[in-house]
């Protein structure tokens, strides 16, 4: 009965406070998106990350702290981007010397549903006058599920002070010093994408390398599709089996686990249920898990 009411509690204050929650953003005086905002969102962010990994729900609790990571991670790379462009540093190793991730690849795998990587990429081709690039790296973000509703403009980044635009930047460092205190992430360089930003898709890829018995890679996408959307029973089923037939019974059993708290009636969670405990049993007589 507990795990049914902390499963009911749970969904009331995901459904609350998730995505609604990252959408919105006050704009400053001039029209443009405060920073100060930005890293608000991240910090709400860490805070739910916390709460779900508190709970031993490690896939949602992944999916917050990698948002963060996003916003504020994107908005430091485009600082150091713009002091390059201004003619700081010898190169630009040597200025973001210190900083944990300098490419939007792996800034994007943080949490493949957050528009910033790609907007923050835009503006800086916007800046380089690059606007066929500029237009497609915006329209990817605006076409995103968690794209404020407001929009976003940072344009004022390009007209800011060398010195005020450093101050920034060490500013966005102790905030993801804060967020990576917490979290650490793990990166299994999924193919960076528009698609990617939906679970359905996401989904649909990891069933379909299923199908092909490439089970090893469809535990990639299967993860990605339950931190973007856990409120699908068929994700977890499809994460379940994709960890089973990958030979990673313990990855299998903490989806299990994290699954069925938010479907504690599902038939098909509940198979899955059975089936591990089959397997430690036959483990814990001598049976050997891994084989057939």
């Amino acid at each position: 009965m507990k795990h049914f009411r902390i499963a009911a509690a749970l969904l009331l204050v995901f459904c609350f406070l998730s995505f609604a929650g990252c959408d919105t953003l006050p704009q400053v005086a001039d029209g443009g998106t405060d920073t100060d905002d930005l890293v608000c969102i991240a910090r709400d962010c860490v805070v739910l990350g916390n709460r779900f990994s508190d709970l031993m729900m490690d896939e949602t609790a992944a999916y917050f702290y990698g948002f963060a990571g996003t916003v504020v991670g994107s908005l430091r790379l485009t600082v150091e981007r713009v002091l390059w462009l201004k003619g700081e540093g010898e190169d630009f190793a040597s200025l973001s010397e210190g900083s944990r991730y300098t490419d939007w690849d792996r800034i994007a795998e943080l949490c493949c549903a957050s528009p910033y990587p790609y907007y923050f990429e835009g503006l800086l081709y916007d800046f380089q006058g690059k606007t066929d690039e500029a237009a497609e790296a915006y329209t990817y973000a605006s076409n995103m599920t968690n794209y404020p509703a407001e929009g976003l403009d940072l344009w004022y980044l390009k007209d800011m002070s060398v010195g005020d635009l450093y101050a920034l930047r060490d500013e966005l460092r102790k905030e993801e010093d804060k967020i990576y205190e917490v979290y650490t992430p793990v990166f299994y360089g999924y193919e960076r994408s528009f698609y990617a930003s939906f679970a359905e898709y996401l989904y649909a890829d990891a069933a379909e390398l299923f199908e092909a018995g490439r089970y090893p890679e469809s535990v990639i996408p299967a993860r990605y599709a339950v931190r973007i959307n856990p409120k699908n029973e068929d994700h977890w089923t499809q994460a379940v089996a994709s960890a089973l037939y990958a030979d990673d019974p313990h990855q299998a059993a903490a989806w299990l686990e994290e699954g069925l708290k938010y479907f504690p009636n599902s038939e098909k969670l509940d198979a899955f249920y059975k089936a591990l405990t089959d397997l430690s049993e036959s483990s814990d007589n001598g049976g050997d898990i891994g084989g057939e």
